[in-house]
């Protein structure tokens, strides 16, 4: 299950293929990996609007990833397509994604999903030097010029909307001159880490500095995001 427009990701390095003609599996794109399998992405988004109107094509910037082209090679973890609910899928906003090892029978997808790497943020399709991430969540520890937020939801600039995400915690440097909200202020600058308490927190909006969309940074790994602003969401 996902949310409409939410993204997908390359599963590995590979050559993508479009596929547009299917009435029962609707948007569809297929990744040929350099491994040798072979992974299908079907019930695309054919949505112009989240009112689930149909009035979209199978085409890039509605299904697959604006400004991406059929038969491009894109990188591991790269956007590639829009999640939606196309084809017999009405309704219900989800993935069928299929692996197919070296272009063979589809197996159990869960293995390759569980062992994958889980991106805080997809590579743009559009490969940027560097992005903004803005950051939804609810603080979970703060001190020594460090904060812990469990993020809900996460945009990227430049080009992208809020996404939703299932919950996770994310570690964040503040540097000396980030401008922060006062009900954290005090907690950060404190000499040492402390877990705060959820009752008393207030959900907040952290922007980050511009960061190379590293994997160390897609991943949201400590120390590779850093604080340029903080204030209530």
């Amino acid at each position: 299950m996902t949310t409409w427009r939410s993204p997908a990701v390359a599963a590995e390095d590979g050559k993508i293929k479009f596929w547009t003609t299917s009435a029962r599996a609707g948007c569809m794109l297929y990744l040929y990996g350099a491994s040798g399998t072979t992974y299908i992405y079907i019930h695309l988004n054919n949505d112009l609007t989240a009112q689930r109107d149909n009035r979209g094509k199978c085409i890039p910037g509605v299904a697959y990833a604006d400004g991406l082209k059929n038969a491009a090679l894109v990188k591991a973890g790269q956007q590639i397509a829009y999640n939606g609910d196309s084809g017999d899928a009405e309704g219900i906003y989800h993935l069928h994604f299929e692996v197919h090892p070296n272009d063979g029978t589809d197996v159990d997808p869960v293995p390759y999903l569980d062992e994958a790497t889980k991106l805080l943020f997809p590579l743009p399709a559009k490969p940027a030097r560097a992005v903004t991430l803005g950051l939804k969540g609810m603080p979970e520890s703060a001190g020594a010029r460090v904060i812990e937020l469990s993020v809900t939801a996460v945009r990227v600039w430049p080009g992208g909307a809020w996404t939703m995400i299932p919950a996770r915690s994310i570690e964040l440097a503040v540097p000396e001159d980030a401008l922060l909200d006062q009900s954290v202020a005090t907690q950060i600058v404190a000499p040492t880490r402390r877990a705060l308490s959820i009752r008393s927190a207030t959900r907040l909006i952290v922007f980050t500095r511009p960061v190379v969309p590293t994997f160390e940074a897609m991943k949201g790994a400590p120390g590779a995001l850093s604080v340029d602003r903080i204030r209530p969401g």
